[in-house]
């Protein structure tokens, strides 16, 4: 999506700036040895610290929830915050205004048109909330990763204007399907990029329902296979929610860990 449109998908919604005020957080107490670490949302987080001016610089992942909101983006909030230390930053897509939406049923897509509102509005969160974080003293801009799942992994697949330290796209597939007839990835070639995807995704596997007239191989390897330092991992057994199996954590702290730059 070029800038222009980006900029006028922003002026339609006049509240946007909610979606980062109203953000889910987790912010590490080792940002400034604080007691413990702090999950809420930033509005919260800057009521009890509101001199945040003097905190460390700390990596963060950019994290697009998806269409049900943060319901397994907490999952990922604790353990980027916990265990990889990293600032967590959920842009809080609900507080916009007159926001589009559609119903996905499992065995038939709502319009396509329905789905293009909403991928245009996602993509635009990223570029306003990438901007506002960056003004932010304690963001380390050398190591802003970029993640999404399901609704908010196409965004995060798609976006185009930055080349971020890493991409992590879960429950996506990152390819062409009913959910995004056109699909290309906006990432660098030379970008770290994980996907993870389970083989009984409702939505975006090869068994899904959804998918029946297309081509689609449940994965985003076509895509990826020119990525120099892309992985996909396929889950067995693994529906949607990927959440439920052990490995994804692990694969997770080990592409932030591998790929985060030292000061």
């Amino acid at each position: 999506m070029k800038k222009s449109k980006i900029k006028k998908t922003l002026s339609k919604y006049k509240n946007i700036q909610d979606s980062f005020k109203y953000a889910y957080v987790g912010i590490p107490k080792s940002i400034a040895n604080l007691e413990e670490n702090f999950f809420g949302t930033f509005e919260s987080f800057l009521k009890k610290y509101p001199n945040f001016t003097d905190f460390k610089k700390l990596p963060i992942v950019l994290y697009m929830h998806g269409s049900s909101g943060l319901y397994t983006g907490d999952v990922y909030r604790k353990i980027i915050t916990k265990d990889a230390k990293f600032i967590f930053f959920a842009p809080n897509s609900f507080k916009i205004k007159n926001r589009p939406t559609y119903k996905t049923a499992l065995d038939k897509p709502a319009k396509e048109k329905n789905y293009l509102k909403v991928h245009r509005l996602r993509v635009a969160e990223i570029y306003y909330n990438l901007k506002e974080l960056k003004k932010l003293p304690f963001v380390d801009s050398n190591n802003i990763f970029l993640m999404g799942n399901s609704e908010g992994g196409l965004a995060s697949a798609i976006y185009p204007h930055e080349k971020f330290k890493g991409r992590i796209i879960t429950a996506f597939s990152c390819e062409s399907s009913y959910f995004y007839t056109n699909f290309k990835l906006g990432a660098k070639k030379s970008e770290p990029f994980l996907n993870i995807i389970g083989t009984h995704d409702q939505f975006f596997s090869k068994l899904s329902l959804l998918n029946s007239n297309y081509n689609i191989d449940g994965n985003g390897i076509e895509s990826l296979k020119k990525y120099k330092f892309a992985k996909i991992v396929i889950l067995t057994k693994t529906k949607h929610d990927i959440t439920t199996n052990p490995y994804v954590k692990d694969e997770i702290l080990s592409f932030l860990k591998l790929w985060r730059s030292e000061e």
